[in-house]
């Protein structure tokens, strides 16, 4: 469990209003699909409810609280040859990041890599950046959110690759800093992944019970 920096009293809200909604695109041209990403935005959004007339039915407004960015890189041919390097031509931080598991001269994913994880049949999922709005920190709900996005889009994944370092966040998830360039890696095929994403879901319902144990005090 982890330890909350701030008494749940002091949350905006209820954290079980809490939700996640993804967005992502692609273009749509006569060659097919191209690109050997896609490219993920993960709002966090908190429903409070609006003031009504009595007797009217209960009404909600969600407000974005906080958002994640995540890339999927597909192990496909049919998408792109090498998929790896059209991280290259969207972003250099993404393709240095990604080069550190991967290599483009060899056409597959590094000998340190495979060692690392469980099998490396299939996609890399890649958390590029988490934004929490400051009323909302402290709580402990960083790594109940990156838990539910995660694992809400590394299905079928071999690997999950945190972009930032050093942060106990990514050891609460389920990321493992690995030796040499690989970073913080994260492999959801392991019991010890899934078991802290169940650790993570009963924090937020621990987190939202001393939050209305305090509206009664």
């Amino acid at each position: 469990m982890i330890s909350p920096k701030r008494s749940a009293g002091q949350l905006p809200g209820d954290p079980r209003r809490l939700n996640l909604e993804y967005r992502t695109w692609h273009f749509v041209a006569s060659e097919g699909d191209e690109n050997g990403f896609d490219e993920w935005d993960v709002s966090v959004r908190s429903s409070r409810y609006l003031d009504r007339p009595k007797g009217a039915a209960a009404k909600t407004v969600p407000h974005e609280i906080g958002s994640m960015r995540l890339f999927r890189l597909r192990m496909d041919e049919r998408f792109s040859p090498f998929p790896f390097s059209d991280a290259e031509a969207y972003d250099t931080d993404l393709s240095n990041l990604v080069l550190g598991v991967y290599d483009l001269g060899r056409g597959g994913y590094r000998q340190e890599f495979r060692d690392a994880v469980t099998t490396c049949d299939g996609d890399l999922l890649v958390l590029f950046d988490v934004r929490l709005d400051p009323a909302w920190r402290g709580f402990g709900l960083g790594p109940v959110l990156v838990a539910e996005a995660v694992w809400t889009l590394a299905d079928g994944c071999s690997a999950v690759l945190a972009a930032s370092h050093g942060s106990a966040l990514w050891e609460s998830v389920g990321f493992r800093r690995r030796a040499g360039p690989l970073g913080h890696l994260l492999d959801p095929r392991t019991d010890e992944a899934r078991g802290l994403r169940n650790e993570r879901r009963r924090d937020l319902d621990a987190l939202a019970d001393a939050w209305r144990e305090s509206l009664r005090r």
